[in-house]
């Protein structure tokens, strides 16, 4: 992965489910503020009974909760939902997009994953440019 600009850090996450990797969350923040967060989401085998799930409202939500040091952030209202897209190696993939106040959050199908991408708009347009770096997306710019 390359490196944030400098103040800028990185998070990694990874959750498993018998030891299969499902759920990565690459997250950058700034001064304790959450700027993007890139979630991809891999099916689990068939013989993995426990399932697990990608939704993309879910992710805003919790992304807004721990937004900032000062605690979550309450938007009115519900999110608007419209087209939107991820560019992943230079190609743009049609992808769904929701906007709740100075937040967007979009996600697409990426082969067999799910990559969801949240932020502040002022940086959404750098952060849907990802590119699959060892299986991990990666912002090429942040």
């Amino acid at each position: 992965m390359g490196e944030p600009r400098p103040g800028r850090h990185r998070l990694v996450g990874r959750q498993s489910t018998d030891g299969v990797l499902c759920h990565l969350d690459l997250q950058y923040y700034e001064d304790r503020t959450n700027l993007v967060q890139v979630t991809t989401h891999r099916p689990l085998p068939d013989h993995i009974r426990v399932r697990s799930a990608f939704d993309l409202e879910s992710l805003l939500d919790v992304f807004l909760a721990n937004a900032v040091a000062t605690g979550p952030i309450h938007l009115p209202g519900e999110p608007a939902e419209g087209p939107g897209h991820l560019i992943v190696d230079g190609t743009a993939i049609e992808a769904r997009r929701l906007t709740h106040g100075d937040y967007v959050a979009t996600s697409a199908s990426v082969g067999t994953e799910t990559v969801g991408v949240i932020s502040t708009a002022s940086l959404h347009d750098q952060a849907v440019r990802i590119r699959p770096h060892t299986g991990e997306p990666q912002l090429t710019t942040l």
